[in-house]
């Protein structure tokens, strides 16, 4: 696959860090203030679960062997 080797493992890793910290700061006054049914919060969670995703992947793809 062409976008596995398109960005740095630990670049991937920095960004995914970067984008879940941006969205846990704009999610957490509404998850604190019990507005779940907010379609905005919603999304965020959406975002935040991606991010979250993607991290994991890197990290995975750190520990694999290169071919």
């Amino acid at each position: 696959m062409a976008g596995k080797k398109f960005l740095n493992p630990i670049l991937k890793i920095v960004i995914c860090l970067t984008g879940m910290i941006l969205m846990g700061y704009f999610l957490y006054p509404s998850v604190s203030s019990g507005n779940f049914e907010d379609s905005l919060t919603i999304v965020r969670g959406l975002v935040f679960l991606g991010f979250t995703y993607l991290l994991v992947q890197s990290i995975k793809q750190m520990f694999e062997p290169s071919d």
